[in-house]
């Protein structure tokens, strides 16, 4: 079998969540596949190697026996695009991702390679997603977040690069499609995609659940201090908003799971916060107290009463609402909800059997 591509025409289109549900799905057919993200641009250091953050995530989740070296072979660290453009000798890396694939092939009857961005990212060291899968003689499906017009044109481009290199694209998945859109982008990018000579494979619905963080995740990316609430870090987040407006303006934008940012010395904004909240109960939305400025003490003892959890951050009001716009934070692996979600989804909305039958070589 032919090994399987997940690429995409952007980041953050959900490849790794395609390749969560592939996963879980082929396990369940008893197909032992394998895993590898040949190039891995965030990082992190995990048993004493610098390991692409979505092979962390597979290894754990799926209790992978593999070295995870197998599954992340080259991290792009700080310096790596300029020590190749002055030496630019790609055949190491080739051999490097080749050898890790004949390692896999040994082990896993079926593999999934998870790429990086769109189709051309990793021109500049060699390493195009479209190089390395002709370099695997993978065929590929393409992750493009739902809509027409946009999602179409990328999906061209991808597609001509992909065609330079002789790669068979099988088709494209589409997701993130708003629900009551959900018939109308489906049929209508299917027909487009025919027209651009590829296939729809899976039509994906946007589900806010698994786009949800944590207080404690924005405290951990940032490095924002927790003030109080410790306990109620894993409070959910779906709705951001900043309340440096006057009070009564705040009172139509609090919603539950709201994380609302606050200039610390508003000490109005955040006494309407706190009643706000309370009024979903408790284990619901968080602050970001901004500028620098601790709770003044009269209030710190309702703060503390109402679990909310609280951060703080030196930076001015503008540039922490600056850092969560567009935010998105990788499923961690102890977020078994939405892993089985997502089980559900790709078993529900993508076409497996169709992609299978494409691998068979």
């Amino acid at each position: 079998m032919k090994p399987l591509f997940i690429g995409a025409t952007l980041q953050d289109c959900g490849k790794t969540s395609v390749c969560l549900g592939l996963m879980q799905l082929l396990q369940e057919r008893g197909l032992n596949p394998g895993y590898c993200k040949p190039v891995g641009q965030h990082y992190v250091r995990y048993q004493d190697k610098n390991i692409d953050e979505d092979g962390v995530l597979m290894h754990q989740v799926f209790h992978i026996k593999d070295e995870p070296y197998y599954l992340s072979p080259i991290a792009i660290e700080r310096g790596f695009t300029k020590r190749f453009i002055d030496n630019p000798d790609v055949r190491p890396l080739e051999e490097q991702i080749l050898s890790v694939h004949y390692k896999l092939r040994q082990w896993h009857p079926m593999l999934i390679y998870e790429g990086t961005g769109h189709a051309g990212v990793g021109s500049c060291f060699g390493l195009s997603n479209a190089r390395v899968a002709q370099l695997l003689g993978a065929k590929v499906v393409i992750v493009t977040e739902g809509g027409i017009g946009r999602p179409l044109d990328e999906i061209a481009v991808s597609l001509a690069l992909f065609a330079d290199y002789e790669v068979e694209v099988i088709g494209v998945i589409l997701n993130k499609i708003l629900p009551e859109k959900y018939d109308k982008i489906s049929e209508t990018a299917a027909k487009g995609l025919r027209l651009l000579g590829t296939e729809l494979v899976g039509a994906m619905p946007y589900e806010p659940a698994l786009s949800e963080f944590t207080v404690g995740q924005v405290a951990e990316e940032f490095g924002y201090k927790v003030f109080c609430g410790s306990e109620s870090l894993n409070n959910r987040i779906n709705h951001v908003i900043i309340a440096a407006m006057e009070p009564q303006h705040v009172f139509q934008h609090i919603e539950d799971r709201t994380l609302v940012i606050i200039p610390g010395d508003r000490v109005d904004n955040i006494l309407i916060t706190i009643l706000l909240l309370s009024r979903y109960g408790e284990k619901t939305g968080g602050m970001i107290l901004t500028s620098g400025f601790e709770p003044h003490p009269t209030i710190e003892p309702l703060l503390q009463a109402s679990q909310i959890p609280v951060l703080l951050s030196t930076d001015d009001t503008f540039t922490v609402s600056a850092r969560m716009k567009d935010l998105g934070f990788k499923i961690r692996p102890y977020e078994t909800d939405k892993i089985i979600r997502l089980h559900q989804i790709v078993r529900d909305y993508v076409d497996t059997d169709r992609i299978l039958d494409a691998l068979k070589e």
